[in-house]
């Protein structure tokens, strides 16, 4: 009867256990995919953790791996927050145990890519870039940076610009101080005739903790 008491036990909490593991989420913060577990060298990564049925006091984190550097966990409402630094050069299995910190046991392991953050850019609203009609580009109201084919999305801000045009009437020179297309940019834009280039020069973004960057020019001709 003993026995059979205590392999119920151990089923119910093998049980809890496997449960929890299959509702536990993962993710890192500046990843726009949250199911893609992927770290990025250089760059920024705070893991996130939630465990439905633990407390966030509750719930240990563990490197595995000399490739995955962890800072000290911050807990924020529900969730568990970490500072995570990866060190492909060092392997590339990078792997994360999340473990009770009442029994000690593991409840999950996480395994991290490694991927590298390409060139900061900019661009005009949700524009690509080269020929666009004069429609389209009237109707974009901001300017914004990305991450070229990444999953990497720190906030970056645009923080100044400077529009130039040159047409046949004229030309003009506008510094903008932030990332709206202002009223004075807009009217250059909507005057200038099918054919004219319009740049936007001396680029700088900027992000919560970090000094002002320069990005490359942007060209579009108007069509």
């Amino acid at each position: 009867m003993k026995r059979l008491l205590f392999l119920t036990i151990f089923i119910a909490g093998q049980l809890t256990v496997f449960a929890q593991s299959d509702n536990i989420q993962v993710s890192n913060k500046w990843c726009s995919r949250k199911d893609s577990m992927v770290l990025f060298a250089a760059g920024n990564n705070v893991i996130q953790v939630y465990c439905p049925g633990l407390k966030p006091s509750e719930i240990k984190l563990k490197s595995l791996d000399k490739s995955l550097r962890i800072g000290i966990p911050e807990i924020k409402g529900d969730t568990t927050n970490v500072i995570a630094m990866p060190y492909p050069d060092k392997g590339k299995s990078m792997r994360l145990a999340i473990l009770n910190s009442k029994t000690s046991k593991q409840i999950k392991v996480v395994e991290f890519r490694c991927d590298t953050i390409p060139k900061l850019l900019a661009k005009i609203g949700n524009l690509p870039g080269g020929d666009t009609k004069k429609k389209d580009i009237l109707a974009q109201s901001v300017m914004k940076t990305f991450f070229p084919r990444s999953l990497y999305n720190y906030p970056y801000s645009i923080k100044q610009y400077t529009f130039r045009v040159s047409t046949a009437k004229g030309s003009a020179i506008i510094p903008v101080r932030g990332f709206f297309i202002t009223n004075d940019v807009l009217k250059e834009i909507s005057a200038a005739p099918e054919g004219t280039v319009i740049e936007f020069t001396d680029i700088k973004a900027t992000c919560p903790d970090c000094a002002p960057r320069s990005l490359d020019n942007i060209k579009i001709r108007i069509r």
